[in-house]
C-alpha cells in the first residue's frame, strides 16, 4: 500500500498530478497533495478531487518550506510506503508497481531511478540521463522518483529548505545506513519546459 505525497504551488500542474495518480495500476494507494501557496483555492481543488478515490488536499502558507510540506505529507500518510511525486513530471501506469517489485527483489529501504528519461517539451526530444545505473544499489537517485519505507521517517526527515531537499534527505538516509536501489528507466520522465 502506497501513499503518494506531492507539494505544489502551481495551479497549472494540478491536472497533471491527478492524471499521474489515476494512471497508477498499483493499489491500494492514496494521494496527499499539499498546496504551498496562499492564493491557491483549496476549495476548488477539493471539489475537483471528489470524483477520485483516496485523494486528500491540504494547504500550507507560502512561507512554509518545501521540506516542511513534504514532512507534513508523510505524517498524514496512512500507508507503509511513501512515494514522492513532483507536480510537473510524467509517471507511467506501472511506476508504483515497478517500485514495489524493486523493494521485494532488493530488500532496499529506498528505491527510485538514477537512470531516467528527460523530455524537453519545446523540442520534443527524449533523452536518457545517467545510463547504466539500472537495477543496482546506488548512492543516490533522482528526487522526483523517491519511494521509501515510512519507517525511515522515524530517523530521517526532509530538511527544512526549499531547494535540494530531496538530495539532502537521501544523503542523510545514506549516512544512517539505509540502502538505496535504482530501478529500471521505464515509467517515468522528467518534463522540462
Amino acid at each position: 500500500m502506497v501513499s503518494i505525497i506531492t507539494c505544489t504551488m502551481r495551479n497549472e500542474f494540478m491536472e497533471n498530478l491527478f492524471q499521474n495518480y489515476e494512471r497508477q495500476l498499483w493499489g491500494p494507494k492514496e494521494l496527499i497533495i499539499i498546496l504551498n501557496r496562499d492564493d491557491m483555492d483549496i476549495t476548488l481543488w477539493k471539489k475537483r478531487a471528489k470524483s477520485i478515490k483516496n485523494v486528500s488536499i491540504y494547504q500550507k502558507p507560502s512561507k512554509v518550506t518545501l521540506g516542511a510540506c513534504l514532512n507534513a505529507g508523510v505524517q498524514l500518510a496512512k500507508y507503509d510506503y511513501i512515494a514522492k511525486f513532483d507536480d510537473d513530471d510524467y509517471y507511467g501506469a506501472y511506476y508504483l508497481s515497478g517500485a514495489m517489485q524493486a523493494f521485494q527483489n532488493s530488500n532496499a529501504d529506498i528505491v527510485g531511478k538514477k537512470t531516467a528519461f528527460c523530455y524537453f517539451e519545446n523540442t520534443g526530444e527524449l533523452l536518457l540521463r545517467e545510463p547504466k545505473y539500472e537495477n543496482r544499489f546506488v548512492r543516490g537517485i533522482k528526487g522526483p522518483t523517491i519511494v521509501f519505507k515510512k519507517e525511515i521517517f522515524h530517523k530521517v526527515k526532509f530538511p527544512n529548505v526549499n531547494t535540494r531537499e530531496d538530495s539532502r534527505f537521501l544523503r542523510r538516509c545514506k549516512k544512517k545506513g539505509f540502502k538505496i536501489y535504482s530501478t529500471d528507466k521505464y515509467n517515468f520522465a522528467y518534463c522540462r519546459r
